[in-house]
């Protein structure tokens, strides 16, 4: 997947990370209704930011050995 479309689809769980406290869980009058919440989707968050980063390391190497070639 391309990094476009990976900070898309972090983008798709950062909006209901705003909202859904606000609305949704606006009556629950707990801290952890909107803790809970953002806590997964900041698990998921970082999750998505691993996989989207996994091959950054692979590129980098790619084009410092082709460096070397000139």
């Amino acid at each position: 997947m391309t990094t476009a479309r990976w900070i898309g689809v972090v983008w798709l769980l950062v909006i209901p990370a705003i909202v859904l406290p606000f609305t949704w869980l606006s009556r629950v009058q707990a801290w952890y209704g909107s803790f809970l919440l953002w806590s997964v989707l900041g698990l998921m968050v970082i999750v998505l930011n691993a996989l989207a980063t996994r091959h950054f390391n692979d590129a980098a190497q790619a084009d410092d050995q082709g460096a070397g070639h000139e």
